[in-house]
């Protein structure tokens, strides 16, 4: 099982290795960027992952049905 410990590493050495790509690939321009411009990116990425979300949800959605499916022919225990 992870920690909660383990989880921040994780993400913290993914959000710097992302950092590090995104500063080899357009330089520190973003410490300059506008802050509307700044603003517009942070709803581009969240309803970005907002639909991401939504796709997950609908799969997750989908493989209940399955699940519940089978546990109502008697094929699931518990």
């Amino acid at each position: 099982m992870i920690t909660l410990d383990a989880a921040l590493e994780r993400f913290v050495a993914r959000l710097r290795a992302r950092l590090v790509v995104g500063a080899a690939t357009y330089g520190d321009s973003s410490f300059q960027r506008a802050a509307p411009e700044l603003v517009d990116e942070v709803q581009q990425e969240l309803e970005d992952v907002c639909g991401w979300a939504l796709i997950l949800w609908v799969r997750l959605e989908r493989l209940h049905r399955r699940v519940t499916q089978i546990h109502e022919q008697g094929g699931a225990h518990g």
